[in-house]
């Protein structure tokens, strides 16, 4: 019932210098990595607009980002998503960032395995020190990134290289609700991760002071009934499933108070 994974206490990670907390997130996320199957990776549907589709937060985020033809992408802490080779699949130039070597290894391999090695173009690094000009990218994603950064030094960053107009959208974990963040670090579940690192689960005031970089910041919840959904295994055709999104949907947009206890937040900003 009980599975501890975090190797480094919360109150201990605002401490630690960027050195280390490369070192430990590209150990971790590398590792992970190791123990995928290759060829599942190459077989997954990396078409945009099915990934888009799939979870209510997408939708709202990728709306948000709108068409990606065309655009100069940076993916920062793009892990093994595949969302790299994705948007260049979707017709974008991408530059995909991340600290794990080994990871992004993968990332170039699934994209010259796709027939978009051309576009998607990989730096080892973290988000917090960019090697890019100003005002470099038309679009900046993060899927869960955010919360393993130095917040004031990325958000700064970020906003150096986005284009003037150009827009930014990052989903991460909320960590307002008590139940939840026992159940994160204490409990075990399906899909949860053996070990974390530096990432810590964004408080609402973070992402208000991340926002302050760009010229204008919104941020919604998502998933605060409907996070019950992965504990039950709920299928996608479920009935109960439907309502426990509507549910969300219904309560979150009449009583937004509310949306600091969901699962995820998704930040979107404009420069």
């Amino acid at each position: 019932m009980f599975q501890p994974n975090r190797t480094i206490g919360k109150s201990e990670i605002d401490a630690l210098d960027l050195t280390k907390r490369v070192t430990i997130e590209a150990e971790i996320t590398d590792a992970r990595a190791a123990a995928l199957d290759i060829k599942a990776l190459v077989g997954i549907n990396t078409d945009l607009a099915y990934y888009a589709s799939r979870y209510a937060w997408r939708k709202y985020l990728f709306n948000f980002l709108g068409s990606v033809n065309g655009k100069v992408i940076l993916d920062i802490a793009c892990g093994y998503s595949m969302t790299p080779v994705m948007f260049a699949l979707a017709g974008a130039t991408v530059y995909a960032i991340d600290v794990a070597p080994k990871t992004l290894a993968m990332v170039q391999h699934v994209a010259r395995c796709k027939g978009v090695a051309e576009r998607v173009h990989v730096h080892v690094g973290p988000a917090e020190e960019l090697p890019f000009e100003e005002d470099s990218f038309d679009l900046i994603y993060g899927g869960a990134a955010l919360h393993h950064l130095q917040l004031h030094r990325a958000g700064r960053e970020l906003a150096r290289v986005l284009k003037r107009g150009g827009k930014g959208a990052f989903q991460d974990p909320l960590g307002h609700n008590p139940a939840l963040e026992f159940t994160r670090d204490y409990l075990a579940y399906r899909g949860k991760h053996p070990v974390k690192g530096t990432d810590r689960p964004l408080r609402l005031h973070e992402v208000q002071a991340f926002g302050r970089h760009f010229t204008t910041c919104t941020y919604q919840g998502f998933e605060l009934f409907s996070m019950a959904v992965e504990a039950l295994r709920l299928k996608r055709a479920s009935r109960l499933r439907r309502l426990l999104e509507t549910t969300d949907d219904i309560v979150l947009h009449r009583l937004p108070f509310l949306q600091r206890y969901a699962r995820f937040v998704v930040t979107c900003v404009t420069k």
